[in-house]
């Protein structure tokens, strides 16, 4: 079994005026699923070295920039 690798990331962008939330949820899905594709396959010339089909990304949670409010 190789290396495991795990992070945890905060995307944060603005839609432009008059945008829906549906759109924006369809945005950061499509993107997610781009990442992961990423990770596996790179970007440029060379390999990642990540084993094909072991890149999960997850939207754990997801809503206005507000959201959840601060506790």
């Amino acid at each position: 079994m190789g290396l495991k690798w795990n992070a945890t990331l905060d995307v944060e962008f603005e839609m432009e005026e008059g945008q829906s939330e549906n759109l924006a949820k369809m945005v950061l899905k499509r993107q997610a699923m781009q990442f992961q594709n990423d990770i596996e396959r790179g970007l440029g010339v060379g390999r990642t070295g990540v084993k094909h089909g072991s890149a999960k990304v997850e939207i754990v949670r997801q809503g206005p920039a507000d959201w959840p409010p601060p506790k």
